[in-house]
């Protein structure tokens, strides 16, 4: 087949994150199965306008991030209209771009979640009523369209939004192979109790609810630690709230870590924190999980998806602090039930394959090019 992939950065833009690390890892695997693959996205500094990365042929075009949307018809009428595509994949993702409107082949909507009034969590009233107003019309510019959902959660919601769930496919977000796994997985805890964030720091995260249950924490386990590990622009404001809360000494803010730094992080952490509002699945829960670290998540569209309550983590109330610090302190008193979720938490993790999420991939993307 020959696919086009319509996606707002690809996975070298300094904004990436877990939607080009799933473009990547799936699309690079049809490339392998024979396919061609090209990528529709935006242009960013220092980045050619053409080039061919993981076998994937990357276009970019645009300047702005938040203007490449209307970008992108008048760059399909010119130029990739002729090119003979069988079958085009929309990133929905953030705004839109209403591919099925202009372009005259098959469509597949690939969701990973769509933000509803969450958006308000990370951007200012007007743009977040901007976003509103083009997730509206998905269920009838899309109504042909098959789709693809990374997670149950984000399918019940395509359903709540009025799709037919006839046409949502739920393919599970996979995970990386982990490079000197028996190693890995052979080093012991942290003597001490070790809390972990690992993902973009942004205002919709949520990273203050983890801060402000770490202070109850330490009040009662002194010897604990957290790092919140990632860039982003809230970095600041959540340092100099660590030291409002007089955890700044036992919190560490180190940055975007190297995969094999990572792993080892995580393999070592006692459990892994994410609080966000919403989100389409949580990579870094599964990660922690795949190394054998239990995961303490917000109850919540697509993280409640990757924990199995009581089993292999715990699932608690969005916001509430309380909440979270006691599903802390349980993994901090209760040794034998932590080391319980651990073991499930890493049998479970190992199903999560891209192999798997690219062969369930071209079989949606198949069907659709041949309903054309």
């Amino acid at each position: 087949m020959r696919i086009l992939v319509i996606n707002w950065q690809d996975w070298t833009h300094p904004d990436a994150g877990g939607a080009e690390i799933h473009l990547r890892e799936t699309f690079r695997r049809l490339v392998d199965r024979g396919h061609r693959v090209d990528l529709l996205c935006v242009a960013h500094d220092g980045a050619p306008a053409e080039e061919r990365l993981d076998g994937i042929n990357v276009i970019r075009r645009g300047r702005s991030r938040a203007l490449f949307n209307w970008a992108v018809p008048g760059v399909w009428r010119r130029v990739l209209s002729r090119v003979g595509y069988d079958v085009v994949v929309e990133d929905l993702n953030k705004v839109p771009f209403f591919t099925p409107l202009f372009a005259d082949v098959p469509v597949v909507a690939l969701v990973h979640h769509l933000f509803g009034t969450t958006i308000f969590e990370e951007t200012n009233p007007v743009f977040g009523a901007y976003l509103l107003a083009t997730e509206a019309p998905i269920p009838s510019v899309y109504r042909a369209c098959p789709f693809i959902a990374v997670s149950p959660s984000t399918a019940a919601d395509l359903e709540r939004r009025g799709v037919d769930p006839e046409r949502i496919a739920v393919i599970p977000n996979g995970l990386p192979e982990i490079e000197g796994e028996e190693e890995v997985l052979a080093m012991p805890k942290s003597e001490a109790p070790l809390f972990v964030y690992l993902g973009r720091l942004k205002r919709y995260k949520r990273v203050d609810l983890i801060l402000e249950a770490f202070a109850r924490v330490v009040a009662e386990a002194p010897d604990a630690r957290l790092v919140v590990a990632g860039t982003g622009d809230r970095r600041p404001r959540l340092e100099a709230l660590a030291e409002r809360l007089g955890v700044a000494g036992t919190t560490s803010f180190p940055g975007w870590l190297e995969p094999a730094e990572k792993w080892r992080l995580l393999r070592r952490a006692w459990a892994l924190l994410y609080t966000s509002p919403k989100e389409g699945w949580g990579f870094a829960s599964i990660e922690a999980q795949r190394v054998g670290t239990m995961a303490i998540v917000s109850d919540v569209d697509g993280l409640r998806d990757t924990v199995v309550d009581g089993r292999t983590g715990r699932a608690v109330p969005h916001g509430d602090v309380a909440a979270l610090a006691a599903a802390m302190l349980d993994a901090i008193r209760d040794p034998e039930a932590r080391e319980a979720m651990e073991r499930a938490a890493l049998e479970r993790a190992r199903a999560y394959t891209w192999d798997a999420a690219a062969e369930a991939t071209e079989r949606v993307l198949r069907e659709a090019a041949a309903s054309g």
